[in-house]
């Protein structure tokens, strides 16, 4: 049996017994194990180079580290391995770069695809109520200090997400959802109460949601873009440079913000979007979800075998246990 012992809550995770029992069961079926106990631990499992940083230095002892970080910048090691400090014991890294985490454009969808029945698809008696935008983010100071640079690359959207979410709302064009906003900007901060449901209730208000991702690198798309959609809201997504977002939804479907020049630009163009190109937008939208509703239970098991079988393989591999 391995043993892990988790640096942190890792929420949100394959480790995180509130998140999902299924992906734990599996875990275990396959001899490995969370503990409690730092000397039973056969590996320490951190979220984020910060955390297992912080764990070193407190508890220096020569044992085996993973970092496991579904978020680019959880960990930006470009490698499977590093060294965190000089004279330490190398970490392992399983995360977004080194391809064992987002293994495909769907990766962490699967109980919705499963749940979820199919959408109806919208017709041409459709009516405007409105063409104001709604956003749900929080602000984190406008991404003054959010860069993140892969490659050379900038890949951070919280800055551009933010500047575009303030222009909107001071032309009277969006309602801001979220926390950390400058007072009489934000509604409220729709995460204090049962979140999803929430985003649900908002949502059904408006016709156009702006949903960018935190960052923008291949196979990061989260629930962002998919729950627009189950809401009628057609997303404003950011599908330019390190996206992999084409490869799932076709060309004009959503509306992708990295073709404009400018939030001017993105309004205008709302502004004079005509229902008949709003429906077949929709429409495009809803045909890749309904087809990945369409998708088999085998698909999206071997989709989440997939992804444990990586850990699993991992764990072996660092301790050097034969399956």
């Amino acid at each position: 049996m391995i043993y892990i012992f988790k640096i942190g809550h890792l929420p949100y995770t394959p480790f995180d017994e509130n998140f999902s029992k299924e992906d734990l069961t599996y875990l275990n079926t396959h001899g490995i194990q969370i503990t409690n106990s730092k000397k039973k631990a056969s590996i320490f499992v951190a979220g984020n180079n910060k955390s297992i940083k912080k764990f070193f230095l407190k508890n220096p002892w020569k044992k085996n580290y993973l970092i496991w970080a579904n978020e680019p910048r959880f960990s930006t090691v470009n490698s499977k391995v590093y060294y965190p400090f000089k004279f330490f014991p190398k970490v392992h890294v399983m995360n977004i770069y080194t391809g064992e985490v987002f293994i495909n454009n769907v990766a962490y969808q699967n109980i919705r695809f499963i749940n979820n029945e199919k959408l109806e698809y919208l017709n041409q008696g459709f009516i405007f109520s409105s063409k104001k935008i709604a956003t749900l983010i929080s602000y984190y100071n406008g991404g003054k200090s959010s860069k993140l640079f892969v490659n050379s690359s900038n890949i951070d959207l919280i800055k551009k997400r933010s500047d575009i979410s303030l222009f909107c709302f001071q032309n009277k064009m969006m309602d801001i959802f979220g926390n950390g906003w400058p007072n009489g900007i934000s509604k409220e901060d729709s995460r204090m109460v049962n979140r999803h449901a929430r985003k649900k209730e908002i949502l059904n208000n408006y016709h156009f949601n702006l949903c960018f991702e935190n960052t923008v690198y291949p196979k990061y798309i989260t629930e962002k873009i998919w729950e627009s959609i189950e809401n009628y809201c057609l997303p404003i997504y950011y599908g330019g440079l390190n996206s992999s977002i084409y490869e799932i939804f076709p060309e004009n479907s959503f509306l992708d913000y990295s073709k404009f020049e400018n939030p001017k630009k993105l309004l205008i163009y709302i502004e004079n979007l005509k229902v008949e190109e709003f429906v077949l937008r929709m429409n495009k939208c809803i045909a890749v979800y309904n087809g990945f509703i369409e998708k088999s239970f085998t698909f999206w098991e071997k989709n989440k075998k997939l992804m444990l079988d990586n850990i699993i393989n991992k764990c072996r591999f660092i301790i050097q246990k034969p399956s």
